[in-house]
């Protein structure tokens, strides 16, 4: 009856969103490099984080969750803006590093980077808060690189969420990642109705910024107070972490600006060899996703420092196979 009763919620914010879209023209305008020919609602995210907002206002929920959540408002108000004027580089960098600064005053930050067999514990010391937030920035930025095929961005976080909800003890947190599960699979389903439909809801800075946001301090959550060993937590996030340093070392390498958009993403460059076929690629990179978030996994469980050092090594690997292929 709750999930029930939740879905009906979802119905009623999707309205909501739907037709103040359609009233005041939320639409993502195709262009050169962008892969659409039709306008499309690009506020999918408001619909998800509304949801949020209400699970939080109705729940008792783990209070760091509810405060990633709660100061995640400012992410995704700046992600909106984003959708209706392109807000330059520099001034979305700010709009991330703000809030995530709140959180990092209260608490969200780490000292270690978990105990290894052999070596112990490795310490960050003093660049504890530079670490952080380098890869505040380096994650954010990667998930919004993501979102450039229907249905990706969605299912990456959808599995995100799945993961955690298998690595986590604690029931009352599985409940809730169940519950913030819920409304990314309706959006998922959105994001993959056709262009023609009226119906179809691209993810939008608005919510592919606050998952980014959402994802750097679940993991934070999930190892300071839930005592999960990182090397659990960073196969899940594998591929916006090697295809985000690949890209913008190759640009930086070719003098352009890094954090310009361009195609040149591991999953565009699929999307193109596959004819621009939206479900098959997506289909192809959650196969490749899962196979390797599997083989992390178990890795970690046999070894940690030989998870983490395979981890390193793969994106040298990553890298390689990268430059073998053109768009």
């Amino acid at each position: 009856m709750e999930y029930l009763t939740l879905t009906l919620v979802y119905l009623f914010l999707f309205l909501i969103v739907f037709y103040l879209s359609k009233y005041f023209k939320w639409i993502d305008i195709p262009n050169k490099r962008k892969i659409h020919k039709y306008p499309i609602y690009n506020t999918g995210g408001l619909i998800f984080y509304s949801f949020y907002l209400i699970v939080v206002s109705q729940y008792e929920l783990n209070n760091n969750i509810e405060l990633i959540i709660s100061v995640g408002f400012f992410i995704v108000i700046g992600g909106f803006i984003d959708d209706r004027k392109d807000i330059e580089p520099l001034t979305k960098i700010f709009i991330i590093l703000l809030p995530s600064a709140y959180l990092i005053y209260n608490g969200f930050f780490i000292s270690d980077l978990g105990k290894y067999e052999v070596i112990g514990p490795i310490y960050l010391g003093k660049f504890e808060i530079p670490f952080i937030i380098l890869a505040i920035g380096l994650l954010v930025n990667a998930t919004n690189y993501i979102d450039g095929v229907d249905g990706l961005l969605l299912s990456f976080f959808s599995t995100c969420l799945i993961y955690y909800i298998f690595l986590v003890d604690d029931q009352e947190l599985k409940k809730l990642l169940l519950i913030l599960l819920l409304p990314i699979i309706f959006n998922l389903i959105l994001n993959l109705t056709t262009q023609k439909s009226g119906l179809k809801f691209f993810t939008g800075d608005t919510g592919s910024l606050f998952i980014g946001f959402f994802l750097c301090f679940i993991t934070i959550e999930l190892y300071n107070n839930f005592r999960i060993h990182p090397t659990f937590l960073i196969w899940p996030l594998w591929y916006p972490i090697y295809d985000f340093l690949y890209v913008t070392s190759n640009r930086i390498k070719k003098g352009e600006p890094f954090l310009n958009p361009d195609k040149s993403h591991f999953h565009q460059i699929i999307f193109f060899r596959l004819k621009k076929n939206h479900y098959l690629t997506t289909l192809l990179f959650n196969l490749l996703n899962l196979s390797i978030l599997i083989c992390g996994y178990f890795l970690s469980t046999h070894s940690k420092i030989v998870s983490l050092t395979i981890f390193i090594l793969g994106f040298f690997l990553y890298s390689f196979f990268r430059l073998k292929i053109k768009i």
